[in-house]
């Protein structure tokens, strides 16, 4: 193994324990000196890879909405806008089913949005998925699926809806199953569409 592709190693390990100590005791109970200890690497090391617990927090953050793009974007391989569409939705539950603690970071901590109200580029990465799906929603109306309407802001409509949804499963309020959360969530996305969709 190289040295550059270990040092890639040890941040990622970083990045991965940093995520577990802030979704136990928040941003201000973040140590660098803790994760360091739980990495395995020296308390001076860790400055080697993040300046301050500030970078190493922001880097969380850009991971975490970066993740949530990766699991959007193959939707964009479906052929026509309403099953690109579905399709993102789809891949929306997956991500939160495969990475509830990313999904809590970038949808529901205040420590989150502090940050974000703080810092352009942070906001930018933010934006990628809110435009994501606002192009999808578009597609949909401009091909007859959905009924007209400000693309914009039937994306808030539906990601306050999903947000709700997932954080209700996060927080343990739905059923834990997964045959049986993707069952209702498909139900609560269909009886959403019926009131955008034309039929």
């Amino acid at each position: 193994m190289t040295s550059e592709s270990t040092s890639n190693s040890t941040k990622d390990i970083i990045l991965e324990r940093a995520l577990e100590q802030y979704m136990e005791v928040g941003y201000k109970g973040l140590s660098m000196r803790n994760i360091a200890q739980k990495v395995g690497i020296s308390a001076t090391a860790i400055y080697r890879h993040y300046s301050n617990k500030e970078a190493l927090f922001h880097q969380i953050i850009k991971t975490g909405f970066g993740t949530y793009t990766k699991y959007l974007m193959p939707a964009l391989e479906a052929d026509t806008a309403e099953k690109r569409f579905r399709q993102t939705l789809e891949n929306a539950l997956n991500f939160v089913l495969d990475h509830p603690k990313y999904f809590e970071l970038i949808f529901v901590k205040s420590d989150t949005k502090d940050e974000l109200a703080n810092h352009d580029d942070l906001r930018k990465d933010s934006k990628i998925s809110f435009d994501f799906y606002s192009a999808r929603i578009h597609e949909c109306i401009k091909e007859g699926v959905f009924k007209e309407d400000h693309p914009g802001e039937v994306s808030v409509l539906l990601l306050a809806s999903f947000t709700g949804f997932f954080s209700l499963y996060i927080g343990g309020l739905l059923p834990r199953s997964e045959d049986e959360v993707r069952a209702l969530y498909w139900r609560t996305v269909n009886r959403i569409l019926n009131g955008i969709s034309i039929t």
